[in-house]
């Protein structure tokens, strides 16, 4: 057992910060799976980088910190070195891989774009089609919530395999005051659409989540260093006092 209030105290500090990071992991964890029950269908729009929209990175993120932190906490009440020794590990790479995932993201951050756009451009041609009810119907909640038409503007879908020759766009395109107008998409009319294309819009959001993903890995890179040093000095003052698990 460690013995010496100094001991007692770096012991109970060490459980009470991975007690914290599991509830902490549990939080988003939940976030992750109310937006993916809200928001999931986003995610079908650009399937070559899903793992940058909130949803799954929140769940991911969750995970890990829930195990990682009862691994502390278990560490921590028993005074077991070996499981000491595997969270600082399991800390240590997590930390590694979070500025490694930093660097790569701001690296190519500009290929974000074009990936979205070719993804954009493909789902296109499958919008409306028999077996596609989930990307269409994501398409149609982004279009009316973003007010956003198309790729690049409403011309996009023009020509498209659901109405081949025919100069329309789905009905998510038209202005609210355009809307309750029956078929809106097909009057050919392009003031009555908006203007502004979805890349942007979804650029925007990645650029925001990729931003609130950055601030909050330097929150929790600096609880990570806190909680590795916590279980170094408490490895350390077991086998100094000749405690074996």
């Amino acid at each position: 057992m460690v013995e010496g209030g100094c001991g007692k105290c770096i012991q109970y500090l060490m459980f009470t910060f991975n007690l914290l990071f599991w509830l902490a992991g549990c939080g988003i964890l939940g976030v992750g799976i109310w937006l993916r029950v809200t928001q999931g269908d986003f995610a079908t729009l650009v399937p070559s980088i899903p793992f940058v929209t909130a949803p799954n990175l929140c769940i991911i993120a969750g995970v890990i910190v829930m195990v990682v932190g009862f691994i502390g906490c278990c560490g921590a009440l028993k005074e077991n070195k070996c499981l000491l020794l595997t969270f600082f590990v399991m800390l240590f790479i997590i930390f590694c891989l979070e500025i490694t995932a930093g660097a790569l993201a701001y690296v190519y951050r500009d290929h974000l774009e074009k990936f979205a756009r070719d993804d954009l451009m493909r789902g296109m041609d499958q919008y409306g089609i028999d077996g596609q009810s989930g990307l269409t119907r994501a398409w149609d909640l982004f279009q009316t919530e973003k007010h956003c038409c198309g790729v690049n503007n409403s011309t996009d879908w023009f020509n498209r395999p659901v109405w081949p020759n025919q100069s329309w766009v789905p009905d998510s395109c038209c202005k609210p005051n355009f809307r309750p107008t029956e078929k809106c998409g097909q009057s050919g009319n392009i003031l009555q659409f908006f203007e502004d294309g979805c890349v942007s819009a979804l650029k925007t959001d990645f650029t925001f989540n990729l931003g609130l993903i950055g601030a909050i890995g330097i929150g929790i890179g600096l609880i990570q260093i806190l909680g590795m040093v916590f279980a170094l000095c408490l490895f350390y003052r077991i086998r100094n006092e000749g405690t074996y698990a």
